[in-house]
């Protein structure tokens, strides 16, 4: 008998509340004894306290019954499922007469998920088959999840498809999704040109200081001589803080710098490069340098700190292609 001693427990709770099933006052099985040292001596049977709160413990496939406020227990009904081990193929039903006997039964095992396979059971043995549906989602909108017989595969799709948030981003080899286009050995450049002065920088509009107002840019630095500019207007909104981080994330992982350039709009322009290195722009305005992420601290006369800001990636390292994510708020 499987399971008895779990089976037990789970019986008493849920029938001691309210004699399930049925009374049976011909033959009720009365006994006077304690639970604590494994006997019923001394447990009274009758009393408002102690039916069915305090009744012996039936055994398996029987319950417990109250009948004028005294103890009893009856057999439960033949085909009542008993409480077994679970995911063996089979169960264990009562036979009316307070025995149990086991069954065939639809109880595989818990399945696995994402193992491209699922367990049935087939004449009481347990069978593991085949399951094409059961395949290994990782959540990740570059590969498709697919089962090659029992094998689970996570298959990157083509570059360049379309993943993230809104299918706005674009799927790598590698099977990262990142905000720009992957480049290859031919040295694409998916950013906007031409911008490769001062002068001729792309606009970004207006951005405020409000860090959520900030966004992203893709290109690619085609050799030594390619240089791409971007400016935008700052504006110092209310309350908020002025800090202009620039970050650059290069594709091969190094040999980009990015280098920030401020002019405020009324007043003396007072900066801080802190770690990176100062740097004046062709038009003379001051500007830090860096290989990774400038934050220059930014200070002009008065106390609005809106400013004209103008950002240059380069390749000081004459690195023949360097392609990059360049990402910016006021």
């Amino acid at each position: 008998m499987r399971g008895t001693t779990a089976a037990i427990s789970i019986f008493t709770t849920a029938l001691a509340g309210a004699c399930l099933f049925h009374d049976d006052p011909t033959d009720p099985t009365t006994s006077t004894g304690s639970t604590s040292g494994g006997t019923t001596d001394d447990i009274p049977t009758t009393g408002a306290d102690q039916c069915p709160n305090n009744c012996p413990i039936p055994g398996p496939c029987r319950q417990i019954t109250c009948t004028d406020g005294a103890c009893g227990v009856a057999d439960l009904p033949a085909g009542t499922v008993w409480p077994g081990t679970h995911g063996d193929c089979r169960q264990d039903v009562c036979d009316g007469k307070g025995g149990l006997q086991s069954e065939l039964a639809d109880d595989p095992p818990p399945q696995v998920p994402g193992d491209c396979q699922r367990y049935v059971c087939d004449g009481g043995d347990i069978v593991t088959m085949l399951d094409a549906s059961d395949v290994p989602d990782d959540t990740n909108d570059c590969t498709d999840d697919t089962c090659e017989g029992a094998t689970p595969l996570n298959t990157p799709r083509p570059m360049h498809t379309a993943c993230g948030p809104g299918l706005s981003q674009f799927c790598h080899t590698d099977a990262a999704c990142r905000p720009c286009k992957q480049v290859t050995d031919a040295c694409e450049d998916y950013g906007a040109e031409p911008h490769d002065n001062q002068e001729t920088a792309l606009n970004l509009g207006t951005i405020s200081d409000n860090d959520g107002d900030g966004s992203f840019a893709c290109g690619t630095i085609k050799g030594a001589n390619d240089v791409d500019w971007f400016t935008f207007a700052g504006d110092d909104a209310f309350l908020n803080y002025v800090d202009p981080v620039r970050s650059l994330v290069t594709q091969n992982g190094g040999g980009g710098r990015v280098c920030v350039y401020l002019q405020c709009n009324s007043g003396g322009t007072s900066i801080n490069c802190g770690s990176a290195t100062d740097d004046i722009a062709p038009l003379g305005q001051k500007g830090c340098c860096s290989a990774s992420s400038v934050a220059p601290k930014l200070n002009c006369d008065g106390l609005d700190d809106s400013a004209k800001i103008w950002i240059r990636v380069d390749t000081p390292q004459n690195l023949a292609c360097v392609p990059y994510q360049l990402d910016y708020h006021f």
